[in-house]
C-alpha cells in the first residue's frame, strides 16, 4: 500500500500578513510620535519689527491675569515638562487666555521654546476661581532639566524665570 503524505493547514499559515502588521503599525506611530515631540521645539520667531517681549514678575501675572503659577516640573523620565497654573481671577484669566496667541509657551534659557500643539490650545478651559490649568509640554532631547530657570512665555508677555523642579 502507498500513503499519501497529507498536509493539515493551521492556523499559522493564515496569521502571516499580521507578523508584519503589528510591527509595522508600531513604527508608524514611534514616527509620529517623534514627529510631534519635535514640532514642539521651536525657535522662538523674532521677526523684524516685532513688539518687545516684557519681564512680569510672578505676583504681577497674578494681580493682572488672574493666574498663580503652581508648578513646573521636568517629569516622565525627562520626556515632559509639567507646567501647572492655577486660576485665582476666572475673569482676568478668560479675558487673557482666550486669545490663542496668550496661551503658555515655556521658554528654557537657551533660548528654545517649548509649545504645544494648536489642538491642546484650543481645547476649552473652565474658567472657575481655584480651578488649575494643567499643560504638558515635550522636552525633546531634554532641553530643560531639573534646577534650568524657565520663563512661562504668555504672547508678548514672559514671567520671570522660575526654577524647575
Amino acid at each position: 500500500m502507498f500513503m499519501k503524505e497529507m498536509t493539515a493547514k493551521t492556523a499559522s499559515n493564515n496569521l502571516l500578513p499580521n507578523k508584519f502588521l503589528i510591527p509595522a503599525i508600531v513604527v508608524v506611530a514611534v514616527m509620529l510620535i517623534g514627529f510631534f515631540a519635535y514640532r514642539g521645539v521651536q525657535k522662538p520667531a523674532a521677526p523684524a519689527g516685532s513688539p518687545q517681549v516684557t519681564t512680569i514678575s510672578q505676583s504681577a501675572l497674578e494681580e493682572d491675569y488672574g493666574l498663580r503659577v503652581q508648578l513646573i516640573a521636568v517629569t516622565a523620565a525627562g520626556g515632559l515638562v509639567d507646567l501647572r497654573l492655577q486660576i485665582v481671577d476666572a475673569e482676568k484669566a478668560k479675558a487673557f487666555l482666550e486669545e490663542l496667541t496668550n496661551f503658555p509657551a515655556l521658554r528654557a534659557g537657551n533660548d528654545v521654546d517649548l509649545r504645544v500643539s494648536e489642538d491642546i490650545a484650543e481645547q476649552g478651559i473652565q474658567f472657575e476661581n481655584g480651578k488649575s490649568i494643567f499643560v504638558l509640554y515635550p522636552n525633546t532631547g531634554n532641553i530643560v532639566k531639573s534646577g534650568d530657570p524657565v520663563n512661562i512665555v504668555l504672547g508678548d508677555l514672559q514671567v520671570e524665570a522660575i526654577t524647575a523642579q
